[in-house]
């Protein structure tokens, strides 16, 4: 436990400044949602919704950049001296996933915190239900569903291709990855689409869309989707995976 709160704090110090900028950019965003005004409401939310979508997309590039900002500190020694003892790698994962972690939960519950207020301001009710739907449910389904496993394989890209670099090119082994990546995540995608809605889905901003129909008094509105439950599960369980492959892979090369 001492070494993973010795190493947290490391990461911070050496990833805090692209938390707290990626989490400050939020004001940008913030910025470009309130100048979206004067407009017809159904015009006003599309354009935020893609502002909203391009803050996490954004969001989620930064992360996986700096997760991915491996150095050679195991082989510096300093967390040797730090730790009295080399600490193992499931140590070394978990700490530097655990701040990026942290930083995505932050980040996408403060997107949902600006989805909400971009509804308020374009005077759309909403109800306790659907504020914390938009706030907590939906942004950490994303991350679930998206970010994790995003980061995950981030993490085991970069050990796996810095676990070579000692015997050869490090590009190698990188390139080999992402081809066989792209030609697994097609595999990954159809079985994924497959077995969705085999367990009930999750019916989610029903009050948004009454909201929505009170304040522009259109009956057109498209029904309210329902997220399947299986796509969540299956991406935490390879982004575990993935996770255990990338510690096993730096206990081996440390050792």
């Amino acid at each position: 436990m001492k070494g993973f709160r010795t190493l947290f704090w490391l990461e911070y110090r050496r990833s805090g400044a692209w938390a707290i900028a990626l989490i400050g950019s939020l004001a940008f965003w913030a910025w470009g949602l309130f100048q979206v005004r004067r407009i017809e409401l159904a015009e006003q939310l599309g354009i935020r919704g893609m502002l909203v979508a391009m803050a996490a997309v954004v969001g989620a590039v930064v992360l996986a950049l700096m997760i991915g900002r491996l150095r050679g500190e195991t082989r510096g020694g300093q967390y040797q001296v730090l730790l009295l003892s080399p600490p193992s790698g499931h140590v070394h994962i978990a700490a530097r996933y655990t701040f990026a972690l942290v930083t995505a939960i932050l980040y996408y519950v403060m997107i949902g915190g600006l989805a909400c207020w971009t509804l308020w301001m374009s005077a759309v009710p909403l109800d306790a239900g659907s504020i914390t739907q938009l706030t907590l449910a939906i942004p950490l389904y994303v991350l679930g569903v998206t970010v994790l496993p995003l980061l995950a394989w981030t993490l085991l890209l970069m050990v796996f291709t810095s676990a070579y670099r000692v015997s050869g090119p490090g590009w190698v082994p990188g390139t080999v990855m992402i081809l066989g990546t792209l030609f697994a995540l097609r595999w990954l995608i159809e079985g994924i689409v497959r077995v969705s809605y085999t367990l009930p889905g999750w019916r989610l901003l029903e009050g948004v869309q009454a909201g929505v129909l009170q304040t522009t008094m259109e009956a057109d509105l498209e029904p309210v989707a329902t997220l399947p439950q299986e796509p969540l599960w299956i991406m935490l369980t390879l982004t575990l995976v993935l996770l255990v492959i990338a510690s096993r892979i730096w206990r081996e090369v440390e050792a």
